[in-house]
């Protein structure tokens, strides 16, 4: 009897337990939507301290990490946020390498790893950003972010420097095989499935420039800048569009 009232209340804790994480992951996806990435992060902390192997909790840490990174100007502030990132993101991928979760913001975190570490290290990982960003596109085909992502790929790595392209054909046989037209049609697909994201025009005007095509640059930023900015990530970003509009 003894042992069955102690196995009932522990089934009792335990489903109360995923109850007060659940009802913490869906408060900090509601503030997330709001952009108020402080209390994101002290949300999932929280669920973190109640259930430290919950996947759901783990990648969405990544992301907070990734927030903090991305809407930062203290360039100490920001790599040490990425590479916390990047941690979450590998626990993640560890966990469930079946949800695209995992996958995505793995990618984010390594090629944004890269690039601080420098141009060896950028194009090492950029093998790893394509081949996770494409399963992700393959495991949620919905999420433009992902589309975003590959689409910068294509830019950052079309647009290599002359001695970056000799350390990548030292580092590899075969240096990685980006274009322009490529990365313009995956921030295009991006732009189809959230019309609103104000990064995907201004990466999308960079690479029309890269292709000659002054008019769609210039509409491209236009349109960026027409957008409503939702944070500071947005403001900068618009700022960058006007910049780039007066040199055209």
């Amino acid at each position: 009897m003894k042992k069955t009232m102690i196995a009932l209340l522990s089934i009792l804790v335990s489903g109360l337990l995923a109850q007060d994480v659940s009802g913490l992951i869906q408060q900090a996806d509601d503030t997330h939507e709001a952009k108020q990435y402080e209390e994101v992060f002290s949300l999932l902390k929280q669920a973190e301290e109640m259930d430290a192997g919950n996947f759901e909790v783990i990648w969405r840490l990544s992301r907070a990490h990734f927030d903090f990174y991305d809407n930062s100007d203290d360039e100490a502030y920001s790599n040490e946020q990425i590479y916390k990132a990047l941690g979450y993101a590998e626990k993640a991928l560890a966990m469930k390498d079946d949800r695209a979760e995992s996958h995505k913001w793995f990618a984010i975190c390594i090629g944004k790893v890269g690039i601080i570490e420098g141009s060896e290290q950028k194009i090492k990982n950029s093998y790893k950003v394509a081949e996770h960003t494409l399963k992700a596109i393959e495991l949620d085909p919905e999420d433009d972010g992902n589309y975003h992502v590959m689409g910068r790929w294509h830019f950052i790595l079309a647009d290599l420097s002359w001695i970056e392209r000799k350390i990548a054909s030292w580092v590899y046989a075969t240096p990685p095989d980006a274009s322009f037209e490529e990365g313009r049609d995956f921030f295009k697909k991006a732009i189809t499935l959230d019309p609103e994201d104000i990064r995907n025009y201004v990466w999308l005007g960079k690479t029309y420039e890269e292709l000659d095509d002054e008019d769609g640059a210039s509409n491209a930023y236009k349109t960026a800048i027409g957008k409503t900015a939702t944070n500071d990530s947005d403001r900068i970003l618009q700022k960058e569009a006007k910049e780039l509009l007066e040199d055209l």
